[in-house]
């Protein structure tokens, strides 16, 4: 059973057609890339998914129930940290808490042990500004998971890294996401950390935007630094740039 399903969803601005009847699945512990051209609808998709704003047509479903239009119900993370510079770590993780209702003596009490799953342990009473960019991204993502522990959805996450920074942010990643189960929905203009990083990668194309093909992500050897530099990575790079043009 999928734990997310978006069903032909449609979306329209001014009577133009932005995205026109998208239907994906997201199953348990798994992670799925959304790649396209810019412009071709993913920020809009991302927003109905997240219940920001309300489809034309369609419906989203999160685990057997219909959120259509609900906000709160599934995190999403934009493309920048989105850290407020006045408050400390330990504050921003707390936020989404304390926004629910939660008392922030309380909230800071709950989120004390992710700090050290998500390797952030002695940040706590740190500033945004004194922590590095890798850094920053793991605060945002437990910050967005705090927001919802079943499903988030990641709009370039790793983009404004440095290459061996965000080499170093996949493999944490990938470590972090199987130790507390969480799906993942990212979109990335980079294939070749879509192929990496995903057990699906959905292409999105046309005008209005549509899913136009989805290729599942098999992996025939266990280390993925080996995976990235084989003739079968290539092959999947190869036919998703042939899609994307």
């Amino acid at each position: 059973m999928a734990l997310l399903e978006a069903k032909n969803l449609a979306q329209s601005f001014e009577g133009q057609e932005i995205i026109s009847d998208v239907s994906i699945e997201l199953g348990p512990n798994e992670i799925v890339c959304l790649i396209g051209t810019s412009g071709v609808g993913k920020t809009t998709l991302f927003q109905i998914l997240s219940g920001l704003h309300q489809p034309t047509a369609g419906h989203v479903v999160l685990e057997g129930q219909d959120i259509t239009g609900q906000a709160g119900k599934i995190s999403y993370m934009l493309q920048k940290d989105m850290l407020l510079p006045y408050r400390t770590i330990e504050d921003n993780i707390a936020l989404p808490l304390i926004i629910q209702g939660t008392h922030k003596k309380e909230a800071r009490v709950r989120i004390q042990p992710y700090f050290e799953e998500f390797g952030l342990e002695g940040t706590q009473k740190k500033y945004p500004s004194q922590l590095s960019g890798g850094m920053r991204q793991r605060a945002a993502l437990l910050r967005t998971y705090m927001f919802s522990h079943k499903v988030v959805l990641l709009d370039e996450p790793f983009s404004a890294l440095d290459a061996l920074t965000k080499h170093e942010m996949h493999t944490w990643y990938l470590k972090i996401m199987e130790k507390i189960q969480l799906s993942t929905l990212f979109v990335s203009h980079d294939i070749d950390e879509a192929i990496y990083l995903s057990n699906r990668v959905l292409v999105m194309a046309g005008t209005p935007g549509t899913i136009i093909k989805e290729i599942p992500i098999v992996r025939t050897m266990k280390n993925r630094d080996e995976f990235g530099v084989s003739p079968q990575f290539l092959e999947y790079k190869k036919q998703l740039l042939a899609f994307l043009r």
